[in-house]
């Protein structure tokens, strides 16, 4: 039985303003590095076994504090990005922003949940009755949740976006 502990970022200042991300960097703010330490700490005692993380700079610091309680491996994995945006990167969301209803120039749920299944598919052998931890990104985040969850993906809209810093664990048979 696999435990994964799926973490979100830390608050950016882009999160902060309202801004989209989508695969920027983005830049965590003072509250975000405070409450990465918050949430590393109380993972440093658990047995984790490896980390995998989104390579965006948000993700990969989120990460790296975690790592510094755990001599494990911590490795960047681009299926943990955050869906490509495309024009609306670095722009405020627009107020009727809808997942389900994205431009031709941007990356969609079904095409998420594809590069999650098939990174899954890849670890779940890899570490049968261990812990491992994913970092990743609020909407990204909401399409592992729905496969996770054995939940249809058109309930993606649903799924309530998990906080900055903050983590959930799921247990894989």
């Amino acid at each position: 039985m696999l435990q994964l502990i799926v973490v979100r970022h830390g608050e950016t200042i882009e999160n902060t303003l309202g801004l989209c991300q989508g695969q920027t960097d983005g830049t965590l703010s003072e509250n975000g590095i405070a409450n990465n330490k918050l949430l590393a700490n109380e993972l440093s005692n658990i047995q984790i076994h490896k980390i995998y993380s989104s390579p965006l700079k948000r993700a990969a610091e989120t990460a790296k504090e975690i790592y510094k309680y755990h001599q494990i491996e911590l490795a960047y994995r681009d299926n943990l990005m955050e869906w490509y945006l495309g024009k609306l990167q670095g722009k405020k969301f627009p107020d009727d922003f809808d997942i389900t209803n994205l431009g031709d120039d941007m990356e969609n749920a079904g095409l998420v949940q594809k590069r999650l299944l098939s990174f899954l598919e890849e670890i779940i052998d890899q570490h049968k009755d261990q812990i491992i931890v994913f970092v990743s990104h609020g909407l990204t985040i909401k399409v592992l949740t729905t496969i996770l969850e054995k939940l249809p993906l058109n309930k993606v809209s649903d799924v309530k976006l998990m906080k900055n810093s903050g983590y959930k664990v799921f247990t894989i048979d």
